[in-house]
């Protein structure tokens, strides 16, 4: 079966972007425990993007030590075979799942707690850019059999979105920033409107995407390099500034724009990756003690699978997916990527 790896990460000596190639592998077979599932499309995520095209600082050599390294995460598929401990627990051959690729260990004081994303012994597994692809059973969630596979290998992000929209408190009547129009921050503008909020505000560079945030349902739309444009936004937040305020970038000089955005007891949620000298200048004495704002980190959506797969339908996950490649075209779908214009790139693994 193919299986795509990434076998060189971004080189800014040479300015030269990461490398993907197609490799032969021995089909996987799952344990008792496990499940086999025949991908159908695996969507390129931006951490996948970050090791391709950014800085990844600190683990920039741990990362090359790892080459190659398979990948891809977000994805949909159909069960092809299950062990007889995960047939066991209902889990049958035709089955439409998506799969989490963070395996929890379920016995540490964080898993135990409800916060398993925090667990101190996770294994990632990804693998979603093969044919096929074996998770352990608590990693499979499956699908309602009326659910489409292509918006469904979204489902994996919008556990993310999810998981900022309640770390930031979206609720009725709140302002809101979203600096980034990727695929999360769309999902983000659509989950904004779903919560009532007041008044939705974007940031990104790329006027295709400012475009498709303001189709989606955001009020406004600004390009952060315009002269005077947090003032702009901050007069349309219908406040002094936004209630809440989203980083998902990974550029430190949107990340630095935060503060600048949020209103007084506000919340602001940052969730990208950041390269090298990821560090942000506060005031706490004016900042967090006479304005009392908030800020939160958040990784991975753990817990948020059902809740997903329950909101997808109330979601455009669609209008995202902008380019869909089979896997014989998967030079054109990273090549689509580098451009920066599309929210989503998908490639549809079972040609």
């Amino acid at each position: 079966m193919k299986q795509l790896f990434i076998t060189s990460v971004r080189d800014f000596e040479t300015d030269t972007m990461g490398t993907v190639t197609a490799q032969e592998v021995p089909m996987p077979e799952p344990e008792a425990d496990e499940i086999r599932i025949k991908v159908a499309y695996c969507s390129i995520c931006g951490s996948d993007t970050h090791i391709l095209t950014g800085s990844l600082g600190e683990l920039t050599e741990m990362t090359r030590s790892m080459l190659p390294m398979p990948f891809g995460h977000e994805l949909s598929g159909v069960i092809d075979k299950a062990g007889p401990k995960a047939e066991a627990l209902g889990y049958h051959p035709g089955d439409k799942v998506v799969a989490n690729y963070a395996r929890y260990c379920y016995s540490c004081d964080m898993c135990r707690s409800g916060r398993p994303n925090l667990c101190p012994n996770v294994q990632f597994c990804m693998n979603g850019m093969g044919e096929y692809a074996c998770y352990h059973v608590t990693q499979i969630h499956k699908l309602p059999q009326d659910y489409d596979l292509l918006t469904s290998a979204l489902i994996e992000p919008l556990t993310i979105a999810l998981g900022v929209a309640e770390q930031a408190k979206f609720s009725f009547g709140k302002s809101v920033a979203i600096l980034g129009a990727g695929g999360i921050g769309l999902m983000l503008v659509q989950l904004a409107r779903l919560s009532g909020a007041s008044a939705v505000t974007v940031f990104d560079l790329v006027e295709e995407k400012r475009a498709l945030a303001l189709e989606m349902g955001a009020d406004y739309a600004f390009d952060p390099r315009e002269e005077g444009s947090v003032a702009k936004a901050n007069a349309c937040s219908g406040g002094p500034a936004y209630d809440c305020v989203i980083e998902g970038t990974g550029a430190m000089s949107a990340a630095r724009l935060t503060l600048d955005l949020l209103a007084p007891d506000g919340n602001c949620v940052y969730y990208a990756m950041y390269g090298e000298h990821p560090y942000l200048d506060v005031n706490i004495h004016s900042q967090f003690y006479w304005d009392q704002k908030h800020l939160h980190g958040l990784k991975m959506g753990a817990g948020l699978f059902p809740k997903a797969i329950r909101m997808a339908p109330r979601l455009d996950l669609g209008k995202l997916i902008q380019r869909v490649h089979p896997l014989s075209r998967y030079e054109q779908a990273f090549e689509d990527l580098y451009t920066k214009k599309y929210a989503k790139v998908v490639l549809k693994m079972d040609e």
